[in-house]
């Protein structure tokens, strides 16, 4: 999945400098409505997303819904596990609490997010945040059912990406479907001693590294899981411009989490990432698109 680099032309390596920051809005506008419920889709559209993320879970009756978790507790006014619960039960008994004015809004199905935005000009993050261990019925059904329903409202698999810190899904989704890009999300989190504590290591005993490690160890993963990019967190002092500059080099594409304000979206171009992921589209947008004029400027 890895872009092969052209003598003339590497064209992730050249994306800071001729294209604007990406933007995934992430859940769609979460600072306008409700995540993942269709207000909150419609102001990604109406603000001009780029990429859409959508968090996939399998409801007891083999149902794909959206949320982030794997319970509706910390967003609706009932805390539910979607595993566990039928969706009638789910739609019946649970609302989302209140975001910008929208206080009724409901769970929202993989085919009703798909047909409000089939003809946006949109790509598609999907994040299978039910996928748990490949070889499990549900995990693979939750797969198969989702790109189902991706041909069913005729998108392509250009305009789509399966990026999570799932694993086992990408594992699968590259034996099944190698030719939709693959994205593995992935945390840092600075120790006091130096060290970095990396989630993309599947060994927990090996998950601390030194930051001279990061990157032998992000690449190793690439070519394991033949990904098309990362997905890494701007909070971590490791992520820096150097750090990016060489994944790209080496043909991956590179996305940044989270960027909620003017301020972060600065450092975000700055770092020359492909794409940042946000909540808050109406603030984060100008600011990309400032300090992306004023760099072209210097």
């Amino acid at each position: 999945m890895k872009i092969t680099l052209a003598p003339v032309l590497c064209l992730t390596a050249m994306t800071a400098l001729a294209e604007p920051l990406k933007l995934v809005s992430h859940a769609g506008d979460q600072f306008s409505a409700p995540g993942h419920s269709i207000p909150a889709y419609r102001a990604a559209i109406e603000l001009k997303a780029d990429i859409l993320k959508l968090d996939l879970h399998l409801t007891r009756d083999r149902v794909i819904v959206l949320m982030h978790d794997k319970t509706t507790g910390r967003k609706m006014d009932r805390d539910l596990t979607f595993r566990l619960t039928d969706y009638p039960e789910i739609l019946r008994t649970c609302t989302y609490r209140e975001v910008g004015g929208f206080d009724k809004e409901k769970i929202v199905r993989l085919d009703q997010a798909l047909e409000l935005v089939k003809d946006a000009k949109l790509s598609f993050w999907l994040d299978m945040k039910g996928f748990t261990v490949e070889g499990q019925e549900d995990s693979e059904l939750l797969a198969e059912k989702t790109m189902e329903l991706t041909r069913k409202y005729g998108i392509g698999k250009e305009r789509l990406m399966v990026a999570t810190y799932r694993q086992p899904a990408l594992k699968y989704m590259k034996r099944h479907y190698p030719e939709i890009r693959r994205v593995l999300h992935v945390s840092m989190t600075d120790q006091k001693n130096g060290l970095c504590r990396v989630n993309s290591e599947t060994d927990h005993s090996k998950r601390m590294m030194k930051p001279e490690t990061i990157l032998p160890h992000l690449l190793e993963k690439a070519k394991e899981l033949d990904l098309y990019g990362f997905n890494l967190p701007i909070s971590s002092r490791h992520v820096t411009r150097e750090l990016v500059r060489q994944l790209q080099e080496k043909g991956y594409w590179i996305s940044v989490w989270f960027v909620q304000d003017k301020e972060t979206a600065v450092i975000a171009v700055q770092l020359g990432a492909d794409a940042a992921v946000t909540d808050n589209l109406k603030e984060v947008r100008p600011a990309v698109r400032n300090e992306t004029t004023a760099g072209r400027t210097k």
